[in-house]
């Protein structure tokens, strides 16, 4: 047989001149479809014109057309990323099994070595047996490992709940609701970001990483200071004081600490900042701050002159108890062990421990913590909702219980605008955080990044607790309720919307709530 012929039958033949590759046809008869079988056996011959092949077999006989090309006895492919060089052997089956692997070793070496390939090769796929056309990995480089970006934690203020415990030797009515910290007390820390570890390609071309995305630490340099390790700074406070965010960044606050009662050895006392008293206040004095207020003395307060937090809570963990109406107004919330002849006033939720006796609490939510909380006489105003076990007492004190409504359509539209102004913010903040880190020259930049995210981060985080209340407020029943879940005794006043309800004397618990204008019953 011709050495130059690659298949030969009655039918056709088909050969090699030179680099082209040919076929000759002799007589008509030869099925097409069992062409495909034959040129997989051949991966040598890399098809130029199908047309002519197909025509010449059509046309049988024919003289010889060419119809392809011999591709290289070894193939080489190098990955755009110069991670990975492979080889394919464009040999017939029989061919290579005859081939020399110390020969095509050689060759296989000088194919590399002329197409640069210096870094990670490994030819040890040689010893197998090679087959047509399937392709090996000749050469393998390393990537590079991107640098880490910094991780930042910070100091989390802690949520104010009060812990409720009742019956035998436990009786406590717990919170924190301001976060002391004194000098050196952790607030924060950033793992610096790390420049990652280069790479090489199979070239011997160093692969640069991408170098971790930093940011600033945002806090207040006149009480917080930065601490220094190789991989890490840390914040810790400078002073004894309470940790506060302001304008998005950690700061420790004005901190009043008084280590027993507030009375004659302090006078009168009016602060900016926050404010804890160990034991109480003693009677006819006053406190006003700014921020939260705590009174940790166990016997609570007495005939105090006034108690007031103007952008703040107020705790007390003793309650109010007073022969005379006692005043307490907060901006925002109040949590009282109990109240006796007192009038409680704030922006959101009043939380009562276990009781109020002939009390007058004004405020958006009314809460009694214990399962066995009880109003007796007074009056309790919220616009939301109160909730109490037990309303009233077998000497049928009148006891008042009212609330104005709200608008529920209104309050479900501020939910969905808060639903999407998060999702718009979040989204903001996920393109900021994938944009590339800024170099150090341009220090100034870097920070404005940061200042965003930080001030996106706390929107973000504002609007979560906004978006907490009022879907709390939207699990109140209808437009404002009125739940007593254990006793209501004869002689308790029931108002909804300036509406009162009728209440029967078989009634032992009820719950009253608006709806479509009228008072229902559940």
């Amino acid at each position: 047989m011709d050495s130059n012929n690659l298949y030969r039958d009655e039918f056709l033949r088909i050969f090699h001149s030179g680099n082209s590759v040919m076929v000759e046809t002799y007589k008509k008869g030869f099925p097409v479809n069992q062409i495909t079988p034959i040129l997989a056996k051949h991966p040598e011959i890399m098809l130029t014109n199908i047309s002519a092949l197909r025509g010449s077999i059509v046309s049988a006989p024919a003289s010889a057309v060419k119809f392809g090309e011999l591709k290289e006895k070894m193939q080489l492919y190098v990955h755009s990323d110069g991670l990975l060089a492979e080889v394919s052997f464009n040999m017939s089956a029989a061919e290579l099994s005859q081939a020399s692997k110390e020969s095509l070793i050689k060759e296989l070496a000088a194919l590399l070595d002329s197409n640069g390939i210096v870094f990670g090769t490994d030819l040890s796929f040689m010893k197998e047996d090679l087959v047509p056309g399937r392709t090996y990995v000749a050469a393998r480089g390393i990537p590079a490992i991107d640098g880490q970006d910094a991780v930042i934690r910070m100091y989390e203020l802690t949520e104010a709940r009060p812990e409720v415990g009742e019956g035998g030797k436990v009786d406590f009515y717990e919170m924190k609701l301001i976060n002391r910290v004194k000098p050196g007390d952790w607030l924060g820390e950033r793992i610096e970001a790390t420049n990652g570890t280069p790479g090489k390609t199979v070239k011997g071309e160093e692969i640069k990483p991408r170098p971790g995305k930093t940011a600033p630490l945002l806090y207040d340099r006149n009480t917080v200071a930065e601490v220094h390790s190789t991989h890490k700074t840390t914040l810790v406070s400078k002073l004894v004081g309470a940790v506060n965010y302001t304008n998005n960044r950690i700061s420790v606050s004005n901190h009043l600490e008084i280590d027993g009662d507030a009375g004659i050895a302090t006078g009168n006392i009016k602060f900016d900042g926050f404010v804890t008293i160990k034991g109480t206040i003693n009677d006819g004095f006053s406190v006003e701050a700014t921020k939260d207020i705590e009174i940790n003395g166990q016997y609570g307060l007495g005939k105090v002159k006034s108690l007031v937090s103007t952008k703040g809570s107020i705790y007390i963990k003793g309650g109010v108890s007073s022969r005379e109406t006692v005043e307490i107004k907060a901006a925002k919330n109040i949590y009282v062990k109990f109240a006796d002849n007192a009038r409680l006033i704030c922006g959101e939720t009043a939380h009562i421990g276990y009781y109020s006796i002939n009390s007058d609490i004004i405020a958006r939510d009314v809460i009694f913590d214990s399962s066995n909380g009880q109003v007796i006489g007074g009056y309790i105003k919220s616009e939301i909702r109160i909730s109490v076990p037990i309303c009233g007492s077998e000497m049928e004190r009148r006891t008042t219980l009212e609330v104005t409504g709200f608008n529920r359509q209104a309050l479900v539209r501020r939910l969905d605008e808060v639903f999407h102004e998060i999702s718009l913010k979040k989204n903001e903040l996920q393109k900021l955080r994938s944009q590339p880190s800024v170099s150090s020259s341009r220090d100034r930049q870097l920070q404005s990044h940061a200042d965003k995210i930080f001030i996106l981060r706390d929107e973000i985080k504002q609007m979560e607790d906004e978006r907490k209340q009022l879907a709390t407020y939207l699990k109140t029943k209808g437009d404002g309720e009125i739940s007593v879940t254990r006793r209501l005794y004869p002689n308790c006043c029931i108002i909804l919307s300036g509406m009162y309800a009728e209440i029967s004397p078989d009634v032992i618990a009820q719950t009253f709530y608006l709806k479509d204008g009228e008072i229902k019953l559940l």
